[in-house]
């Protein structure tokens, strides 16, 4: 990838969600300055066609085009589903992990993945590697695949060979486990009382599955895990990264969870501290959900990082994206978007399930 101006600011370590339908002026000027990624939500789609348009706008933005922004959005089935009709809606991972069957999971994710990819979208950010620790209706709950690891790293790996197949990337989270903390992070502090030894041969089984699947990113949940650290969320904590690191490898791109949530706030009040703080533990990618703090948060990573070291962290950010980016299939036609195949494998589903 060839060096750019962008990619030596703070830019590529920056996420950032966008107001409406198509980019305002402002948005323009913010992804003109080489973001990582842009998030969208409900509130960004009106249709498939107008989505690819705005998909297509935020990537002709790109100071490289080596290197364009992801376009990513949370499309993993069930109550966590952006884009609704025309688009397929699968059931619930939990209602689909009770099923046991990873090749019906590959076939459900690669559908998934297609239809987005034919709208755009080069980022899921699924599957939920999460143990389910508690009610189906809990902060996780129907999200997970399922109680026993061995089994969720299965199906987690089957999901993403079939995000993969579809042509999107994948993203494993919450890191490193959200499944045992009861409390929503979005709303304040989170907390995973377990000690290093549960973490490793429960928590992390179903991620380094994911990650050995192929999966180029792992997401970092604002879960405060005391036997890491006793004062920092894992998204912000330098400890909770080295695990990262030692457990997954090297070579994986670490987006943050929303920053904006409340679990963040409750630590670090200020949106620019905190972006820094993520950036300094070890993301190489932070996650807003609004332009307004994005910028806030370029501002304080650009002035809080010494020149030479954020030259090295933007350029590891641009070339693990452009990397994971390089190794997608071209995107299907737009009729892909409510294929027919995909609403039958949703009949069988359906009927498997007794629905």
């Amino acid at each position: 990838m060839g060096r750019t101006k962008a990619a030596d600011g703070p830019a590529p370590l920056v996420m950032t969600g966008v107001a409406g339908t198509a980019l305002t002026a402002g948005e323009r000027a913010l992804v003109s300055r080489g973001v990582g990624g842009v998030l969208l939500f409900s509130r960004n789609f009106e249709s498939p066609a107008q989505l690819a348009g705005l998909a297509d706008s935020v990537r002709r933005l790109a100071p490289d085009p080596g290197s364009p922004p992801l376009v990513a959005v949370d499309h993993e089935g069930g109550r966590v589903q952006r884009f609704r009709s025309p688009f397929t809606e699968f059931p619930p991972m939990g209602e689909v992990g009770r099923l046991g069957d990873p090749v019906l999971v590959r076939s459900l994710a690669r559908a998934q993945a297609r239809e987005l990819a034919a709208a755009g979208v080069t980022l899921d950010l699924a599957p939920v590697c999460d143990l389910r620790r508690g009610p189906p209706d809990g902060v996780v709950g129907d999200r997970a695949f399922g109680e026993d690891p061995e089994a969720v790293a299965a199906l987690a790996a089957a999901a993403v060979g079939g995000y993969l197949a579809g042509g999107v990337l994948p993203c494993a989270k919450h890191f490193p486990g959200h499944g045992a903390a009861l409390a929503d992070s979005h709303l304040g502090p989170s907390v995973l009382d377990l000690g290093l030894e549960d973490l490793r041969s429960r928590e992390l089984v179903p991620f380094r599955a994911a990650v050995r699947a192929g999966a180029p990113l792992v997401m970092t949940g604002h879960l405060s895990v005391p036997a890491l650290d006793p004062s920092l969320p894992a998204s912000l904590s330098p400890a909770a990264h080295a695990l990262l690191r030692r457990e997954l490898g090297p070579g994986v791109l670490v987006v943050t969870d929303d920053m904006q949530m409340g679990a963040v706030a409750a630590r670090l009040p200020g949106r620019g501290e905190a972006a820094l703080a993520a950036v300094e533990a070890g993301a190489d990618l932070v996650e807003y959900r609004d332009p307004g703090p994005a910028e806030e948060a370029l501002e304080a990573i650009g002035r809080g990082l010494a020149g030479s070291v954020l030259r090295e962290r933007a350029g590891r950010s641009a070339r693990l994206r452009a990397r994971a980016l390089a190794g997608l299939p071209p995107p299907p036609p737009p009729g892909a978007v409510g294929d027919p195949a995909h609403r039958r494998l949703l009949d069988g589903l359906l009927a498997r399930l007794g629905g």
